[in-house]
């Protein structure tokens, strides 16, 4: 293949070495100075006091106590609160001071133990499902690649519902539930959450593995979410697994922004040896 002069004057690597410095002060234009920094940090900082609830049902902090808090100039306090009022967490009132607007949750990645409803387990109010879908369907691949002793095809029971707390919508999930535990399960007793179900029907739960991804809400999900669509969403992968350690349900969810997940008892992983050497 023959390429003409002006193609070659392109790849010219003298092009690219007299290009380098123009594109490097254009990146460093981009990066944000140390005050936007310092005031990233202190919206982070200031986002997980309200998340703990410390700051209760009132006022925050004002300036001045802010600046000698955090040991940050008056800029930097105003502009840590301007993200937080874009985030939607705050605003701020003349002659009330800045407020909490909107409630954030933090729930357990974990199960709650037998015995116990998820809404005892998460202690934020009254939960409930809104049923949306309960049928019965042939395992797509994708499900039976991720349920224990299910082949593509085979009848699983497919579950549909939004996550209700207090009647408002918190999430809404879809379950695939393998047929052997499916056949225990009623449908007319689903009325606290999905873990109580699995426990009525004699269903064992020992664990289950949780994946979470940011997004935005689509037209649907933010229908049943009443959010904005394209607002902030948390989409959840959930395998629920049984003593065995056999996969027994898998669910795909999307909850709304103001759901934290909380998981812990992570064990400490050495990432360097699971690199190619």
């Amino acid at each position: 293949m023959h390429h003409t002069a002006e193609h070659d004057e392109r790849l010219d690597p003298g092009d690219a070495a007299r290009d380098r410095p123009i594109f490097e002060g254009q990146i460093r234009r981009l990066l944000p100075t140390s005050g936007h920094l310092m005031a990233r940090r202190l919206r982070d900082l200031l986002r997980a006091e309200l998340r703990s609830g410390a700051f209760g049902g009132g006022r925050l902090p004002g300036e001045s106590e802010l600046m000698a808090r955090h040991r940050a100039s008056r800029d930097v306090v105003r502009a840590a609160l301007d993200l937080l009022r874009r985030d939607g967490l705050i605003e701020r009132r003349r002659g009330l001071g800045t407020l909490p607007i909107r409630e954030e949750y933090i729930v357990a990645g974990a199960p709650p133990p037998a015995g116990r409803s998820l809404e005892a387990h998460l202690a934020l109010g009254r939960i409930a499902p809104r049923l949306l879908h309960w049928a019965w369907i042939p395992a797509p691949p994708v499900i039976a690649a991720r349920l224990s002793d299910v082949a593509v095809g085979e009848d699983c029971l497919c579950i549909e519902y939004v996550l209700l707390l207090d009647d408002r919508p918190l999430a809404v999930f879809t379950n695939y539930l393998r047929a052997p535990e499916a056949g225990g399960v009623d449908q007319a007793v689903f009325r606290d959450d999905f873990y109580s179900l699995l426990h009525t029907g004699g269903i064992d739960i020992a664990g289950c593995d949780v994946g979470v991804q940011a997004a935005r809400a689509d037209d649907c999900a933010a229908a049943l979410l009443h959010v904005l669509p394209g607002e902030p969403v948390l989409l959840v992968e959930q395998t629920i697994r049984d003593g065995t350690g056999a996969a027994i349900d898998y669910a795909l969810g999307t909850c709304r922004g103001e759901l934290q997940l909380e998981i812990g008892g992570i064990p400490r992983i050495d990432m360097t040896a699971a690199l190619p050497r």
